[in-house]
Parts: C-alpha cells; sequence; structure tokens
C-alpha cells in the first residue's frame, strides 16, 4: 500500500503569493503519485470553513484516494475553536473521527493536538509562555484560536483521547498522526529568542510519550515547516510539510515544489 504524506499546505496564503493554483497543483501531484492513502497532518487553510470546502473538493475530484486529515493550529481558527473542531469532524476522513483500519496489521490513529509548553527552552516561566507575547510580537494562535481553556487542558484532552484510541489497538502496526511535534529532538533552537521563545508552541513532548509507550511504527507530524524522514527512539519519524512561498520553497516552481514536497511511503 502506497502512503502519501504531506503538511502545512497553507493553500490560501500561498495561493496569494505565489499566484499559482495550490489547489490544482496538489490535486495533478497526487494524480501523478497515485498513492492509495493521502495523509494530511494539518493546515490545510485558516479557518474550518476553507479547510473543510479544499478537503470535500480533494475528495471528490480523487474518490480512488482515501483522503485521511488531522487539523493544525490554522484550521481551527474561529471565535470558538471547539465549533471549529467539531464543524471538521463533518469530513469523514478526519482522524478525530477515530481510527481507520488500513490493512489487517495497520491502522491510522491521530488527531490534531495542541501545545503544553513541554518543548519550550528554559529561561522563561510558564506564564510567559502562556501570555503568548515576546517584546512586541504575539503569537497567531492567542489571537485567531480560541478555546474555553488554557493550552494545557486542550492538549491534555488530546492526550487522553490518542491514548484510548492506542490502548484499544496496541499491538497492531501503528501511525500515529499529529500535527504538532512530538519530540524536542525536532525543535530548532538558534540562541535567537525571537525563534526560540516560540517554540513552546509546536507541540508535546507527552505525543512523543505515547508514541513510545504504545509502540508506534511511524510518527507523522508537521507545524514545524522543516522536513524530516528519520528513524527516533526506534521509531520512524516523518514531518512534510509544504510551508511558505517563497522563502521555505527550494523548487523554482509551484508544480514542482508540492510534487517534491509530497512523502510516499508503503506499508
Amino acid at each position: 500500500m502506497k502512503i502519501a504524506v504531506l503538511s502545512d499546505i497553507h493553500e490560501g496564503l500561498n495561493r496569494k503569493k505565489s499566484e499559482t493554483d495550490i489547489f490544482g497543483l496538489l490535486r495533478d501531484s497526487l494524480i501523478h503519485h497515485a498513492p492509495d492513502v493521502f495523509i494530511l497532518s494539518g493546515d490545510m487553510a485558516a479557518n474550518p470553513e476553507k479547510s473543510l470546502n479544499l478537503l470535500n473538493q480533494l475528495k471528490q475530484q480523487l474518490p480512488d484516494i482515501q483522503l485521511l486529515f488531522v487539523h493544525g493550529n490554522h484550521d481551527v481558527y474561529h471565535e470558538d475553536s471547539t465549533v471549529a473542531y467539531d464543524k471538521l469532524l463533518e469530513f469523514k476522513g478526519n482522524l478525530g473521527n477515530g481510527p481507520v483500519q488500513l490493512t489487517r496489521d495497520w491502522v491510522v490513529i491521530g488527531d490534531g493536538g495542541w501545545y503544553d509548553y513541554t518543548l519550550g527552552v528554559e529561561g522563561y516561566s510558564h506564564e510567559e509562555f502562556a501570555e503568548g507575547r515576546l517584546n512586541h510580537f504575539t503569537w497567531p494562535d492567542m489571537l485567531y484560536a480560541h478555546w474555553p481553556e488554557n493550552d494545557v487542558a486542550v492538549t491534555e484532552h488530546y492526550v487522553k483521547k490518542l491514548e484510548h484510541w492506542l490502548k484499544e489497538h496496541q499491538g497492531k502496526n501503528i501511525i500515529l498522526v499529529t500535527h504538532f511535534v512530538p519530540f524536542a529532538h525536532f525543535i530548532r533552537v538558534k540562541n535567537e529568542p525571537y525563534w526560540d521563545f516560540f517554540n513552546a508552541m509546536m507541540g508535546s513532548s507527552r505525543f512523543g510519550e505515547l508514541a513510545e509507550k504504545y509502540g508506534v511504527k511511524k510518527m507523522i507530524f508537521g507545524h514545524i515547516h522543516i522536513r524530516y524522514h528519520e528513524k527516533y527512539r526506534g521509531i520512524e519519524c516523518i514531518c512534510n510539510p509544504l510551508g511558505h512561498y517563497p522563502e521555505e520553497w527550494v523548487s523554482s516552481t509551484a508544480q514542482e515544489e508540492i510534487k517534491t514536497a509530497i512523502k510516499i511511503i508503503e506499508i
């Protein structure tokens, strides 16, 4: 079985900046790669309505590809992010609806997740991270994602939900999918305050702990806009973002960037 992996498409922003049809190029690239399954690990667009619309279009135009999705932080930008979360569950391929059995031996478990500052660098307090502001810059989630509980409590809900499903499928070959980063190993520290402070919003070490505890075979995530594919603590870890045009793209054309950004794995 062939699985395509991609995250952080940011369709609207990249379409405007690159002046290209990002959705059409994504569709064409998936036709070229011809996977059985496409796992999109978050940040399709800038709010739930736009993300849901694009997901449904993709599913309608590529009916032979099983499309699985977890939300990113941008997908739940809303005056009430719980409403956004529930809206995105209307898409049947949203892993927040429950595990998906791919084969007799392989199952995909996932949900978007959130962050709890466990990946934050030393030198700042929990209260400073919770404020999400350093000097004159405020982390965008603080402005556009509005949960009824604090970040730590939100993350706890995801941990409990994922652990319940992992327990149910313990012993199988598990692919665990989140949007947020599971291990500090994948966090880039630059010794630059404006960068390092906001690493606290990159994910949670608790997702990595779950992956280790339940013997996860493959861990797929996004959010950090840095591509990784390596074995870490016995887990095949894949982070495959498209990222922002132009500063994070490496190819000369949008068509080539999207085609090469899609990671293909096989089970």
